[in-house]
């Protein structure tokens, strides 16, 4: 019933260019207040404190710092059983917050996922198990707000649907 309600509210957008995340710019501010640090599991610890997990573009970076290979780091990683490489999430909602999106409207829709999830950015709900992100930009400008679900952009988002939405994102399951 959920699948049905959402395929009628998300229509796959092409993609024009390759987005920016703003997990790799939240990645680098915490790798900058840790510059000192070369442990690669203190770094690891510290980017996934800011994310909720490690994502695979931090490995690059944190093995710069680190002084190691990208391999090495991986492997030591691995072995550490608190480190998560992927979000402990269920889905995943990505709000586009480029200044065409958040001009016309990408603003008040990460205020309203926050006010109505009761969770800030690249937090998930406990009992729905969604992860809200911000995304700086799906390359879809005309079309703004757009949304990312799972992996689907949806362009001209306004807060009715986009309230709809959520609705039916955090509804139990029978």
């Amino acid at each position: 019933m959920l699948a049905e309600n959402l395929r009628g509210m998300l229509v796959p957008v092409k993609k024009s260019r390759e987005p920016r995340n703003l997990e790799r710019e939240r990645v680098a501010r915490v790798l900058k207040r840790c510059e000192n640090e070369s442990d690669p599991r203190q770094l690891a610890h510290a980017v996934q404190a800011s994310l909720g997990y490690l994502p695979p573009h931090a490995l690059e970076v944190l093995a710069r710092q680190a002084g190691l290979d990208e391999e090495t780091v991986r492997r030591q990683l691995e072995a550490d059983s608190e480190i998560l490489f992927e979000p402990a999430c269920t889905r995943r909602l990505e709000i586009c917050s480029g200044r065409t999106c958040a001009r016309r409207g990408g603003a008040l829709l990460i205020r309203q996922a926050r006010r109505s999830l009761g969770i800030e950015l690249f937090e998930t709900t406990p009992e729905s198990g969604l992860r809200v992100e911000p995304f700086r930009c799906f390359g879809q400008c005309a079309r703004a707000p757009n949304i990312r679900l799972d992996g689907v952009i949806q362009g001209a988002m306004t807060e009715k649907r986009f309230g709809a939405l959520l609705g039916l994102l955090v509804r139990p399951r029978k």
